[in-house]
């Protein structure tokens, strides 16, 4: 599958930092029923679910150049971060990342936005490296970009951890990818329809968390659609009120998702979503009725 892609006069390319099986799809997705998946065998395996009902993901970056600026979407799990409770993810090593930016002709100057759809700790780990025992921006020119919502919700869950036995919020992601970024001056706290140059502007989706938003981008009449975690995997288009496990206020997420989904479908806007593995953007299709007569929908990676 293709690594880069224009968008008009946007150039978007994938940055892998893990991707294989992850967990079982019912661990993940609440209400999960492999009798429905049978409906939708031709198209869900095996790209996105094993035999065993495991949910394949991949955990990556997006970065759109325009002729003005460098954009890093969503930064990850990170390196060195200590996550004891995800084994996957306590004090990994992934050196290939940065490689596979430097690929692209970028060095870690030169990213001009970083932009976090939310702030779940597989989001914000590259935001921050470890440098002699301190972490620090790793973009250290880039402006990094944060929902004023999402931020306000988890500095209250921090500060209310410093005060009680109340864990530091998303495995103490917060405390090490996002505060330094704060205290060195390079956040930039945003609403939520915030407009980072003609052609890229926020748009609210809460749910998943409290201020999670998406990223729309449209250049030369081609658009696409940067979606964080409203979908986890094209498995939710079975049913789009699966919310994921960790969804804040799941109801909220199952809105989002649906009026996305019915928003997009049969358009030709690009779905670029934070797991989806091994393809850079698709699109959502309408399907024909299941024999349960429930409304249906597809996923198709792009060429």
């Amino acid at each position: 599958m293709a690594q880069q892609r224009l968008l008009g006069d946007f150039l978007i390319s994938r940055v892998v930092e893990q991707e294989g099986p992850f967990a079982s799809a019912s661990v993940v997705i609440a209400g999960f029923d492999e009798h429905r998946i049978k409906e939708h065998e031709d198209w869900v395996r095996p790209h996105y679910l094993t035999p065993d009902n495991e949910l394949i993901m991949a955990f990556q970056s997006y970065v759109i150049q325009t002729p003005k600026a460098n954009i890093l979407i969503d930064a990850c799990v990170g390196q060195d971060k200590p996550r004891p409770s995800r084994p996957s993810w306590h004090l990994q090593q992934q050196p290939r990342y940065l490689a596979q930016l430097q690929s692209l002709g970028l060095g870690m100057e030169d990213i001009d936005y970083v932009f976090c759809t939310h702030m779940h700790a597989d989001h914000v780990g590259w935001n921050t490296v470890l440098n002699n025992g301190r972490w620090v921006p790793t973009f250290k020119n880039a402006k990094y970009l944060f929902g004023k919502e999402e931020y306000a919700h988890w500095h209250a869950a921090y500060q209310l951890s410093l005060s009680t036995p109340t864990p530091s919020p998303n495995h103490g992601s917060f405390e090490d990818s996002v505060l330094p970024v704060v205290e060195s001056g390079q956040a930039q706290m945003v609403e939520s329809d915030f407009e980072i140059e003609a052609g890229l502007y926020l748009g609210a989706a809460f749910g998943h968390t409290p201020g999670t938003c998406v990223l729309h981008a449209k250049s030369k009449d081609q658009s696409a659609l940067f979606s964080g975690d409203i979908f986890h995997s094209p498995v939710q288009l079975v049913d789009l009120g699966w919310s994921s496990r960790f969804c804040s206020d799941p109801v909220a997420a199952a809105q989002v998702r649906q009026a996305v989904t019915h928003a997009i479908c049969d358009t030709n806007t690009l779905l670029f979503a934070g797991h989806f593995p091994s393809c850079l953007g698709g699109h959502v299709k309408r399907g024909e009725r299941t024999p349960s007569n429930a409304e249906s929908f597809v996923f198709k990676a792009a060429d």
